[in-house]
């Protein structure tokens, strides 16, 4: 998937309430368990850094590297939007 189509997702995610908005919850970082990637819906292979959150009202998330990467930067620009918007 190409970073744009992967920012496409994790907007289109994160206004349906599939990924959270906001800038709660805890993250760790590990190597990958093959558990499916919350962005692109791809296995995180033993071989890859995998990214997990966990957020106090939306649960567990698991990201790539790049994915996680994408979705950080994509809330914080609709956080930013929120804001001045307000």
């Amino acid at each position: 998937m190409s970073d744009a189509t992967v920012r496409r997702v994790v907007r289109d995610k994160i206004a349906d309430g599939r990924l959270p908005g906001d800038r709660t919850g805890s993250v760790s970082v590990t190597n990958g368990t093959d558990e499916i990637c919350n962005v692109c819906s791809e296995p995180v292979s033993l071989e890859e850094v995998l990214y997990r959150l966990i957020h106090e009202r939306s649960g567990r998330f698991v990201f790539h590297t790049t994915c996680f990467a994408i979705w950080r930067d994509e809330r914080n620009k609709m956080t930013s939007a929120r804001a001045a918007g307000d």
